[in-house]
């Protein structure tokens, strides 16, 4: 038998982009674990689509790792944080634009804006071949990991999975068709079912390529992992309700590496509160910006920490982004660090006041999780499955009542003492997950049983 991880659409993020969002964490820091407990095994391997239709091609894991750190590091900002608020006065250009009439200033904007935009799209072309050379051949899409072998001829009793975002790259149902006639297994990973459930907090392609996964793809697994309960609910629930075969579902218990990185010395001088995640209309950026407006309107200026928010910036933002702008950023009270590398992260999550996390939506909640693992109290949102990642070490509220949010988050402020009792909780109650839990997980459910480890993370089967 032989345990085949399907790394394609993994391979396909990285040609587009250089910094992964929460699935492509998760799915490669689990193959890297997987790797280093099994990959010399010989009872798994990893593979990508070759040329033809449904076949497959080995590749040669530790060649793809290094392209995609290789990829990460070049897109990396610099040691100090990008701070995209602009603090004090209009500047004269700005000053003069409102002397004008309506009816000049406003196309005068755009064509400014727009002049900035295409500013920083020159910066990156520019910054591509340095980049590309970079990248070990080439680059992370290419095929300098592809193995010299012949296309794959998956056996009876072998297993083809994919723990990453399938839907990107999708499946042929005549190729699964084959797996099951071949007596092989398939298994994939529910993350969420935020496209299915939020349509709007996504982009058109997206609710479409995901509306055809999990209508046509999830029925015919025969194993489905989820990274919460709350996801391994809503993925029955909506089979259910559209009348689809629900598959065989266990919880993964879901891994952190951030601790291990060396965090240094604090970079912002300033205290702040710290929240991490792509900027997107489901985090609810514009809640936490509502309760800073709030905060400064209510508290001394210096008493008030600043709020940064650490990612990358995603789709359905151009509202807040301009309003953020409109708003000098609060005069440099929030403040945004675009794409922080994994090392830059670390050091933000050590030596912040502590986080907040007001996501309407979440398959798991991984900020939550990197919080705890520095020892961090974490405000964060009562939703989906984010009390599952925080449990009782965290102060919850409703992402909807912004005026919840700001008691909670002015308490913390004013009341110091509140941080550091749940922080001596976390010291005393939490035990850091690692990636070698979930990937010894993931194996013991194969029957991999050289790994001792895999029975101390016990995987749970949803009844």
């Amino acid at each position: 038998m032989t345990v085949w991880f399907d790394v394609e659409d993994l391979s396909r993020f990285f040609q587009s982009a250089s910094r992964p969002t929460g699935i492509q964490r998760l799915s490669f820091e689990t193959y890297r674990a997987i790797w280093r407990l099994a990959g010399e095994s010989g009872d798994v391997r990893f593979c990508r689509r070759g040329a033809a239709r449904g076949r497959y091609r080995s590749i040669h894991f530790p060649a793809l790792e290094a392209g995609i750190l290789a990829a990460a590091s070049a897109a990396s900002v610099a040691t100090s944080p990008v701070q995209l608020s602009r603090p004090g006065q209009p500047s004269r250009l700005a000053l003069a634009a409102r002397r004008l009439p309506l009816e000049y200033r406003l196309p005068l904007g755009v064509i400014y804006r727009s002049g900035r935009a295409a500013l920083g799209g020159l910066r990156e072309l520019s910054a591509a071949p340095a980049k590309r050379r970079r990248m070990p051949g080439g680059g992370v899409g290419g095929h300098q990991f592809d193995m010299e072998s012949p296309e794959i001829n998956f056996g009876p009793g072998d297993w083809f999975v994919n723990l990453g975002a399938p839907w990107t790259s999708p499946y042929d149902s005549e190729f699964l068709a084959g797996l099951r006639a071949r007596g092989c297994g398939f298994a994939m990973l529910a993350h969420d079912l935020i496209p299915e459930l939020f349509p709007e907090w996504c982009t058109e392609s997206m609710v479409l390529e995901y509306d055809s996964w999990l209508n046509d793809i999830v029925p015919q697994a025969d194993l489905m992992f989820a990274v919460s309960r709350n996801t391994a609910a809503d993925l029955a629930r909506c089979l259910t309700q559209k009348g689809k075969t629900v598959p065989a579902t266990v919880l993964l218990p879901v891994g952190s590496c951030m601790t291990e990185l060396t965090a240094g010395s604090a970079i912002l001088e300033t205290p702040y509160v710290l929240m991490v995640g792509t900027i997107e209309a489901r985090k609810n950026h514009g809640a936490m910006m509502r309760v800073w407006r709030r905060l400064l309107e209510t508290m001394e200026r210096e008493q008030v920490p600043d709020l940064v928010f650490a990612g990358k910036i995603g789709w359905l933002t151009a509202d807040l982004m301009q309003q953020l702008t409109n708003a000098n950023w609060f005069g440099g009270k929030i403040r945004f660090i675009d794409s922080p590398s994994e090392t830059l992260l670390a050091n933000l999550y050590k030596h912040c006041a502590f986080t907040v996390f007001p996501s309407l939506y979440e398959g798991w909640g991984l900020p939550v999780t990197e919080s705890l693992c520095f020892g961090k109290t974490v405000v964060a949102s009562n939703r989906a499955a984010i009390p599952e990642a925080g449990g009782s070490l965290c102060a919850y509220f409703d992402p909807d009542n912004a005026l919840e949010a700001y008691e909670i988050i002015r308490g913390m402020i004013e009341h110091p003492e509140r941080v550091a009792a749940l922080e001596a909780r976390i010291a005393a109650e939490f035990h850091c997950p690692n990636w070698d839990g979930t990937a010894a997980a993931v194996l013991a459910r194969f029957g991999i049983e050289e790994l001792a480890a895999a029975e101390r993370v016990g995987v749970r089967s949803i009844g």
